[in-house]
C-alpha cells in the first residue's frame, strides 16, 4: 500500500509539472502567434494595397484628350460642337483605363505576407487545441485545492485517481502531445 501511494505521487508529481510546463509554453507561443499575426496583418492591408490596379493619371489625361479630339466635328453653322465619341455615350463614361499589372516581386512579396499570416494563425490553432488536451488531461483529476471525498486521501486522491492519471499519461503519449507541442511555433 505504501508503496504503491509512494509510486502514485511520483506519477501525480510528473503529469502535474509536465502539464503546466507545456501549458506556460504554449501560453508564450499563443501571446507570440498574436503579436506576430497583428504584425503581419499591418503590412499585409499596406502591402495589398500594391496588388490593385491603380489608373495611371497620364494615361487618363491622355484618353481624356483623344476623347475630346475624336468627338470634334463640324455641322454648318456650328464649329466645334461634340458628339459622343465612337458612336456610343457609354464610351465617355467608361472612365480611365486601369494601370499596368503589379508586377512579379509585388506578387511574391504578397504571397509571403499572406503565407506568413495564414501559418502564424494555423499555429495558433493549434495552440489552443493543444491546451483544451492538457485541461481535458486535468478535468477530473483531484488536485491540492480538491476537497477530500469519502475514502480519499488526505490530498483528495482516490484509489482511482492514479490509474486514471497513468491512463491518461499513456494517451498523451500515444497521441504524440510533445511532439505537437513542439512542433507549434
Amino acid at each position: 500500500e505504501e508503496a504503491y501511494s509512494q509510486a502514485a505521487e511520483i506519477v501525480k508529481a510528473y503529469a502535474n509539472e509536465m502539464i503546466e510546463r507545456w501549458n506556460l509554453e504554449i501560453d508564450t507561443y499563443l501571446v507570440y502567434a498574436g503579436l506576430f499575426s497583428a504584425i503581419v496583418t499591418a503590412f499585409n492591408v499596406q502591402s495589398y494595397l500594391a496588388l490593385q490596379q491603380q489608373p495611371d493619371p497620364d494615361l487618363a489625361a491622355l484618353q481624356q484628350i483623344s476623347l475630346q479630339l475624336s468627338s470634334l466635328s463640324v455641322h454648318f453653322p456650328f464649329i466645334n460642337s461634340t458628339h459622343p465619341a465612337f458612336g456610343s455615350s457609354d464610351s465617355a463614361n467608361a472612365g480611365p483605363a486601369p494601370g499596368p499589372p503589379a508586377d512579379t516581386a509585388t506578387v511574391a512579396v504578397n504571397t509571403l505576407w499572406f503565407s506568413s499570416l495564414v501559418l502564424s494563425l494555423s499555429s495558433a490553432s493549434v495552440g489552443i487545441m493543444v491546451k483544451q488536451w492538457l485541461n481535458q488531461f486535468k478535468s477530473g483529476l483531484p488536485s491540492e485545492k480538491t476537497i477530500p471525498e469519502r475514502g480519499a486521501t488526505h490530498k483528495g486522491e482516490t484509489p482511482e485517481s492514479p490509474r486514471l492519471r497513468q491512463d491518461r499519461l499513456n494517451n498523451l503519449e500515444k497521441w504524440h502531445v510533445e511532439a505537437v507541442v513542439l512542433a507549434v511555433p
